[in-house]
């Protein structure tokens, strides 16, 4: 019995390991590819055709908002304004 294949954590690399992240056979990935890009699946990289491997873990993460509301919501930008007042308040409280 050989030792199982290891799915790196970071960098592109080929279907059959973006399969079995998936918990899928690469014939298997194939078939469902399709319905997975219609929901947001990350595509492969047009040159090479690897994927991203942490595009699909985040892909796989945010399908569980409740789980990983992190992930679920794109960063708002903060106004300016207030955080100056707000620290100018911190700097006349100071003295």
């Amino acid at each position: 019995m050989g030792r199982p294949t290891r799915v790196p954590d970071r960098g592109d690399v080929p279907p059959s390991l973006i399969a079995l992240r998936l918990g899928l056979s690469l014939t298997d990935f194939s078939l469902r590819l399709a319905e997975l890009e219609k929901r947001g699946f990350p595509t492969p990289d047009p040159t090479t055709g690897q994927y991203c491997i942490e595009a699909v873990d985040r892909w796989r993460l945010r399908r569980h908002a409740k789980l990983f509301p992190e992930l679920a919501h794109s960063p708002t930008a903060v106004d300016a304004g207030s955080v100056f007042a707000e620290r100018m308040e911190r700097l006349r409280g100071a003295s």
